[in-house]
C-alpha cells in the first residue's frame, strides 16, 4: 500500500510538472527568473517581488515554498499580464535543480552561495556547486546570469553561461558592489550599493549582515530589468524579515527574540551567532542541535561550544541529549555557569517566562521539526499542541493544531500572522 501511494504521488508531482513546462511555453511575453542558492533564497526572492512590483506585474514564489511541487504552482499561477515571474528554486538531492530548469526555462538565474547543506546528499561543495550551476547553464545566448561575486564557487560558474553575466558583492571589482555594511542591534542592516558613478544609501528592515547577498542580488537583477536605483532601493528597504529567518518578535517580558527556526544547519549558524555577538544586552541562546556537520555527538557539541562561547551569555539546551550536549560544550570553551540542559521545550518555556527582562536579546535557532516555534508562543500564552515529533514542514503559526492561548498578550501586540491560514497545500 505504502508504494502503492509513493508511485502515486510521483506520477502526480510529474502529471503536475509537464503541466507546469507547457504553460511555461504559453507564457513567453513573462521574463521568468529562478534564484537558488544555498542560504538567502527566500529573501531574495520577497525583495525582488517588491523591487519589480515597483514598476510591473509581479508574480512569484509565495511563503518559500521551494519544493517541486511549489516551483510548478508558481509557474501556473502566471499570467499574461505578468512582466515578471520570480521563482526561488531549491534543490534537496542531486537533479531537483536539472528538472526545475526543465520546467521554468529561465530568462535568468540568480545564484546565490554555495554552503555545506544537504551533505547527507551532496559528498562536498564542489557537487553542490555542480548542481547549482546546472540553472546557469540552461540560459540561452539572451539570458542573464547573476553571480555572487565574492563567492569563487559561484563565480565559476560564468564559464558555463552562454549569455550575459552580472556579479554583486563587496568587492569593486564586481559589477555593483556594498560598502559601509552594518548591523549591529537593534539597528538593522544598512549598506551602500553602488553602479557604476551612483550610489545610494540603503536601510533595510533586516537584521543581520548575512541577508545582504539576498538584497545585492535582488538590486542587480532590477536594475538590469529596468528599474532606477532610487525607486528600486526604497522598494528594499521595505521588505519585512521572512517568517522563522531571523525575524525579530517583542516578548511580553521586554525581551526581543529573533526567530530563526527555518533552518538549522550548521552553514547559518555562525552568521546568526554574529548578531547575537553583537546586540547589547544579555545574550541567550535558546539551541538543539545542528545538521549537515559530518561530525559526531561530542565532536559536534564541542564545536557549537567554541563558537558560542563568545557569542551568548547564556545558552538553554534541550532534549534527550541535553546533559552530553552541555558536557560537551563545556569541553569547546563554555562556561559550565552560562549552558543548562532541559529535557523538553516546555521546561525551557517556563524558564525563560520566568527569567527574562527587558533588554535580553534571543536567539531561538531550531528546525520546523522541533516545533519549537512553540517556546515562543508559550511567552505569550498556553499552547494547545503538544506532539514531541513534528512531521509538518510549516511554521508552527499556520498549523491548526498549535491552537494558542495568547492570555499574556493584552495590551501587548498579538502575532500579526494568522495561525489557521495553511500555506502549503
Amino acid at each position: 500500500m505504502r508504494r502503492f501511494v509513493e508511485h502515486r504521488r510521483r506520477a502526480r508531482l510529474w502529471a503536475f510538472g509537464a503541466l507546469a513546462f507547457v504553460w511555461r511555453r504559453l507564457m513567453f511575453r513573462t521574463t521568468f527568473i529562478a534564484v537558488t542558492g544555498s542560504v538567502g533564497k527566500t529573501t531574495a526572492v520577497e525583495c525582488l517581488k517588491q523591487i519589480l512590483s515597483s514598476c510591473f506585474a509581479v508574480n512569484g514564489t509565495e511563503h518559500g515554498n521551494n519544493s517541486g511541487r511549489g516551483v510548478a504552482l508558481t509557474v501556473l499561477r502566471t499570467r499574461w499580464r505578468h512582466r515578471f515571474t520570480a521563482i526561488e528554486v531549491g534543490t534537496r538531492k542531486p537533479g531537483d535543480l536539472r528538472k526545475a530548469a526543465w520546467m521554468i526555462a529561465p530568462d535568468t538565474a540568480v545564484l546565490l552561495a554555495v554552503a555545506a547543506v544537504h551533505t547527507d546528499c551532496f559528498a562536498s561543495l564542489e557537487e553542490i556547486a555542480l548542481d547549482k550551476s546546472r540553472l546557469v547553464s540552461r540560459l540561452g545566448r539572451g539570458g542573464l546570469a547573476v553571480l555572487n561575486g565574492d563567492d569563487p564557487r559561484v563565480a565559476a560558474m560564468a564559464a558555463r553561461c552562454r549569455g550575459k553575466v552580472l556579479t554583486f558583492g563587496r568587492s569593486p571589482e564586481c559589477d555593483v558592489w556594498a560598502s559601509e555594511v552594518s548591523s549591529v542591534w537593534p539597528a538593522r542592516l544598512s549598506f551602500r550599493f553602488h553602479r557604476g558613478a551612483q550610489s545610494r544609501m540603503v536601510n533595510t528592515r533586516l537584521v543581520g549582515e548575512h541577508w545582504l547577498n539576498s538584497v545585492m542580488a535582488a538590486l542587480a537583477t532590477a536594475l538590469w530589468h529596468g528599474v532606477e536605483l532610487e525607486r528600486a532601493a526604497a522598494a528594499a528597504e521595505r521588505v519585512e524579515p521572512a517568517p522563522c529567518r531571523m525575524e525579530p518578535v517583542l516578548l511580553p517580558s521586554g525581551a526581543y527574540a529573533f526567530r530563526d527556526e527555518f533552518n538549522r544547519s550548521l552553514a547559518g549558524l555562525p552568521a546568526a551567532l554574529r548578531v547575537l555577538e553583537q546586540a547589547n544586552g544579555r545574550r541567550v541562546l535558546v539551541f538543539h542541535d545542528v545538521y549537515d556537520s559530518g561530525l559526531a555527538f561530542r565532536e559536534r557539541f564541542r564545536m557549537v561550544g567554541r563558537l558560542v562561547a563568545q557569542s551568548a551569555d547564556l545558552t538553554l539546551l534541550y532534549g534527550n541529549d541535553g546533559r552530553r550536549a552541555r558536557n560537551a560544550m563545556i569541553e569547546g570553551g563554555v562556561p559550565h555557569e552560562n549552558v543548562q540542559s532541559f529535557p523538553d521545550i516546555w521546561s525551557v518555556a517556563a524558564f525563560m517566562k520566568a527569567s527574562l527582562r527587558a533588554g535580553d536579546v534571543v536567539l531561538l535557532r531550531s528546525g520546523y521539526s522541533d516545533a519549537a516555534a512553540r517556546i515562543y508562543f508559550a511567552q505569550l500564552g498556553s499552547v494547545g499542541c503538544r506532539i514531541p515529533v513534528c512531521n509538518k514542514n510549516f511554521p508552527c503559526d499556520y498549523c491548526k493544531e498549535l491552537r494558542p492561548g495568547l492570555e499574556t498578550v493584552s495590551g501587548f501586540p498579538a502575532p500579526a500572522r494568522p495561525f489557521w491560514l495553511p500555506i502549503w497545500r
